[in-house]
């Protein structure tokens, strides 16, 4: 019968500290299980499209899934609240955007169970756009210029189409009433898709959509691009003035995608992933493929995605105040 080594007690102790400080270490290391990233719209839109591309990059990097889930409804209020009622360790994220983050706390009558302004921490911007300034490939406008003189010498007969009430196209149309002083009647739908069919149609004068939307129309010629809405000029189309150049000083509304964390997330989680994902937008193939959605890539970071949004929550506070404009 083989003897047993004796084991000291104390380096039974050592051996038992070591054991449990490694998995310790182990349950600390960011990812250890699937990330949650939820999309607060339905499947298939520009939202959930580059969230996936998002997701995708950080899953490669990070080695853990980042499962990208669709939960809609009133406007993204309820996926964003699903994310705000979140354990705040990293493992929920939202794929936030204008609607329930700047646009909805300052227009909704109905009281919302979150602030985006305090229960949300910016990680980075995962791409931006500009509104297009669009008329269909009928239409007698030739400029902004000749649409504003119009509403200017009949107010309200001139008419701007929009994707529904409180959208980002309605939003644009009221800025560019309350900017320029005129009378423009809005006409609403239900959605980009019907809205942009109107316009080729000629049912309404014109549209100020997220660029994204009336991108095809705008490359086979379906639609006339007159102006965006960016504060200068649109990288991919370099040559098409902005609506300030156009005569309305101010005029610039964006919409954009960028990742969300609830409050309370560990630092260092909001970190890395901000330095995994910005390091990916900055790659030529990512940004060629966000170049063909027609959106330009993010890659801020936390700090600099946050006074992004202090802008964009001042433009549509202001918009409410100087128009009264509110929706339930």
């Amino acid at each position: 019968m083989k003897s047993m080594k004796f084991i000291h007690p104390s380096t039974i102790l050592v051996l038992a500290l070591t054991s449990v400080m490694g998995t310790s270490h182990a349950q600390d290391k960011y990812p250890n299980k699937p990330v949650r990233v939820i999309v607060p719209f339905a499947a298939g839109g520009a939202t959930d499209v580059l969230t996936r591309l998002a997701a995708n990059e950080l899953t490669q990097k990070l080695g853990q899934s980042f499962v990208v889930e669709n939960n809609t409804g009133a406007g993204g209020l309820i996926g964003a609240a699903q994310v705000h009622n979140a354990k705040p360790d990293g493992y929920t994220l939202l794929a936030g955007s204008p609607g329930p983050i700047t646009i909805m706390p300052a227009i909704s009558r109905t009281p919302i169970n979150f602030n985006a302004e305090r229960d949300f921490v910016p990680i980075t911007l995962i791409a931006d756009s500009p509104g297009a300034f669009v008329v269909g490939k009928n239409s007698s406008f030739k400029s902004v210029q000749e649409i504003l003189a119009a509403a200017k010498a009949s107010p309200g007969k001139v008419t701007c189409g929009s994707s529904g009430v409180g959208a980002f196209s309605h939003l644009n149309c009221e800025l560019l009433k309350s900017l320029a002083g005129v009378d423009i009647t809005h006409v609403p739908y239900r959605g980009a898709a019907p809205a942009m069919m109107d316009l080729v149609a000629g049912n309404f004068d014109f549209l100020i959509e997220n660029y994204p939307s009336p991108q095809k129309l705008i490359d086979t010629g379906d639609a006339k691009l007159l102006a965006v809405t960016s504060r200068t000029r649109f990288p991919l189309k370099p040559n098409t003035a902005t609506v300030i150049e156009a005569g309305v000083p101010g005029h610039v509304m964006s919409a954009w995608i960028g990742l969300m964390a609830p409050t309370g997330t560990p630092q260092a989680v909001i970190d890395l992933i901000y330095k995994e994902l910005s390091t990916s937008l900055k790659d030529p193939s990512i940004q060629k493929r966000m170049s063909d959605m027609g959106v330009v890539p993010g890659g801020n970071t936390p700090a600099e995605f946050a006074g992004y949004l202090a802008k964009e929550r001042e433009t549509y506070k202001d918009l409410a105040l100087k128009t009264g404009l509110k929706i339930d």
